[in-house]
């Protein structure tokens, strides 16, 4: 049985692969996005899938489901996406490089 973390899973790239791995029963899912850009809808319905409503980018945020989950596979998808986004708020960028910190040094250390 693996358990799974997917950031940025209710966007076009996680939640293509959340419902893929979900296929597989014996994969537990959790699925961490704050739906700044993706949606609920996105994020496919089985019972291997949980969804937590978080900001990545918030160590405060993110700790605690390192803390209550032992995962075997980090996919770190969570991110200000689209050029227009990005030069439009460039300060989300470098919050999106303290987010990368933060799950690395996560899964490291758990």
């Amino acid at each position: 049985m693996s358990n799974i973390l997917i950031t940025g899973g209710a966007g076009n790239i996680g939640s293509a692969l959340a419902s893929k791995l979900a296929k597989d029963s014996k994969n537990n899912i959790v699925i961490v996005d704050n739906l700044l850009t993706g949606t609920l809808s996105k994020i496919p319905k089985a019972e291997n899938i949980k969804f937590i409503k978080a900001n990545i980018n918030e160590y405060n945020d993110v700790a605690p489901v390192f803390g209550s989950h032992k995962f075997d596979f980090v996919f770190h998808y969570a991110a200000v996406v689209g050029v227009r986004r990005t030069l439009e708020n460039p300060m989300m960028v470098l919050n999106d490089i303290e987010g990368i910190k933060s799950i690395l040094s996560l899964s490291k250390n758990t």
